[in-house]
């Protein structure tokens, strides 16, 4: 089993679950959804980014599965919101912090376990990415909503890559082994609250096409005349 040999204390995963785990059963309280649908959201967004991660690691097992206390933290997170909803509706800022936290927290467990499991760099990053990102995005698969992680606004999934990229390499690399978990969470936590402050969204694709053409002519121009 994968987490024989990883460093990380089960208490810092179960940690990122409830987090996790309540940010999905918000969702599906906004949505309407009964305690079943609640659960499972909570369920979905604490645990579906990690049992994806698992499954492509292919021969540690679902970790999720292998842990029910996982399950039943995310279980009793939603049955908390299901009936007190509206306190947590009174904490916006709480509640986006608790996501930044499950967010930071997955993509340098995730990252961990790659590395753990003889990745290099780029992998074990990239699998942090999916730990940190793919509840989120399975929960809003299942709620029929744009994955917010696609869409242009508050840098989200690449903060968690760059996070899970620079404990990555300060892990690899043996820079700091200790402090590697710590600056991983506080870089993500820090561009995203950061890129928040400053009001800094990303961008949609812009096409310069159109630039690149009118480059084109005026080159072919320019040789033309000297013909």
């Amino acid at each position: 089993m994968l987490e024989v040999v990883l460093a990380i204390p089960f208490w810092l995963e179960l940690v990122a679950t409830l987090t996790g785990a309540i940010s999905g059963a918000m969702h599906g309280v906004e949505h309407g959804y009964d305690l079943f649908g609640v659960a499972a959201l909570a369920i979905v967004t604490g645990l579906a980014g990690g049992i994806v991660r698992d499954i492509l690691l292919l021969d540690y097992g679902i970790y999720a599965f292998q842990r029910p206390a996982l399950i039943l933290t995310c279980m009793g997170a939603a049955l908390v919101v299901f009936f007190f909803c509206r306190l947590f509706e009174r904490l916006d800022l709480a509640i986006d912090i608790v996501d930044t936290v499950s967010i930071a927290l997955w993509a340098v467990i995730g990252a961990g376990k790659g590395l753990s499991a003889g990745y290099s760099i780029l992998p074990a990053t990239i699998l942090g990415t999916i730990t940190a990102v793919g509840g989120g995005c399975m929960r809003d698969i299942l709620t029929m909503r744009e994955p917010l992680i696609f869409k242009a606004g508050t840098p989200y999934a690449s903060a968690a890559f760059l996070g899970a990229l620079v404990f990555s390499i300060m892990k690899y690399q043996g820079w700091l082994v200790d402090w590697a978990p710590f600056i991983g969470v506080a870089l993500i936590m820090a561009v995203r609250f950061g890129a928040e402050a400053l009001h800094y969204k990303t961008s949609a694709a812009h096409d310069y096409s159109d630039k690149v053409e009118d480059l084109a002519s005026s080159v072919g121009r320019h040789f033309k005349r000297k013909d």
